[in-house]
């Protein structure tokens, strides 16, 4: 069975751009203006005074904006765990027993016989097992 994980981060990528921001100042002028009163004699007098004026001029300025960014990916894990399984062969073993046999023979006409022990051997097969370890794995 395979299961499948979300792994996420989050990543920052600065992002600029270049706007246009108007930026004023107040500036002072001396502007003089010519008044005539009316006095005995028409006289010119001269009155001064400070006339702010704004003045404006358009300065380029960087703003940053940020982009959050997701990056996901898929993982998977790989679960394994021992298992045994039965390895048989048939292995033939030499088998030996010990058996009396009765002898006789004629010795001038008259028999005789005697017990004789002789061994007596053979192929025995037989079925020779074990365990053998298996690693056993699976997708999780």
């Amino acid at each position: 069975e395979t299961k499948f994980e979300k792994e996420c981060e989050t990543t920052y990528e600065e992002e600029c751009e270049t706007v246009n921001e108007q930026v004023c100042d107040t500036t002072s002028e001396t502007k003089t203006d010519y008044v005539t009163r009316t006095q005995c004699t028409l006289v010119k007098e001269e009155q001064c005074h400070d006339a702010p004026e704004k003045v404006c001029n358009t300065v380029q300025k960087a703003v940053t904006k940020y982009k959050d960014e997701e990056k996901c990916s898929t993982t998977t894990e790989q679960i394994c765990n021992t298992v045994y399984e039965q390895a048989c062969t048939t292995v033939v073993e030499k088998e030996c027993t010990t058996v009396t046999e009765r002898e006789c023979s004629y010795v001038n006409g008259v028999e005789k016989c005697w017990d004789e022990a002789r061994e007596k051997c053979w192929d025995e097969p037989r079925q020779s097992c074990k365990q053998v370890p298996k690693q056993m794995c699976r997708d999780e």
